[in-house]
């Protein structure tokens, strides 16, 4: 039954937190929405701050798991069709992954936030070194880098397509820099 009322109770500030933000939601609403008294939440959280620590965390987790399977399920795949895959998910899920950002950028949470942010572009270069054999972790971790901003583009103004084709040109330049390490020629 615990297990079941700290579910809940994570469920409602992970849905009052992407609503409202982190300043705008209060425990009292948190409470609310989970059907349970306050106090009852800080018998699972010491403070609003590991409550919501907690919720971005469950957040992460289940985008990353979106992720890891499209990579999983592409793993043969052209990196176009990869990466076209990456961006429907990212657009599936930007108000989940809008949450992640926007707590990101703010100050007061960004300890919480950082480890995620590099999990997650770690994460993305264990995913993309079976599209780009050889690649180094550091361009690895530039594609990474650049699907985050395709993602704030899809999530500033919801342009699935223009997403998607930003990032097959990236990936694309990023493939000739590779051939130009594969001849033996430097890239330019």
């Amino acid at each position: 039954m615990a297990k079941n009322k700290k579910t809940e109770i994570l469920q409602a500030a992970y849905e009052l937190f992407i609503e409202n933000g982190y300043d705008n939601t209060s425990m009292k609403m948190i409470a609310g929405r989970a059907g349970t008294p306050q106090s009852h939440i800080y018998n699972f959280f010491e403070s609003k701050e590991l409550l919501f620590a907690a919720v971005l965390r469950m957040a992460q987790d289940c985008f990353q798991a979106k992720m890891i399977a499209v990579a999983q399920e592409y793993a043969g795949a052209s990196p176009e069709a990869y990466i076209g895959k990456c961006c429907e998910v990212i657009f599936e899920n930007r108000s989940e992954l809008g949450f992640i950002i926007a707590s990101a950028l703010t100050p007061k949470l960004q300890n919480r936030t950082d480890p995620l942010l590099k999990e997650y572009s770690e994460g993305m270069t264990e995913m993309m070194k079976p599209l780009f054999p050889g690649c180094p972790d550091e361009l690895l971790r530039d594609i990474g880098s650049l699907l985050l901003a395709v993602s704030d583009s899809l999530l500033i103004d919801g342009d699935r397509e223009r997403g998607i084709r930003t990032a097959v040109f990236a990936i694309k330049l990023f493939q000739n820099y590779m051939n130009d390490l594969d001849n033996g020629g430097q890239h330019k």
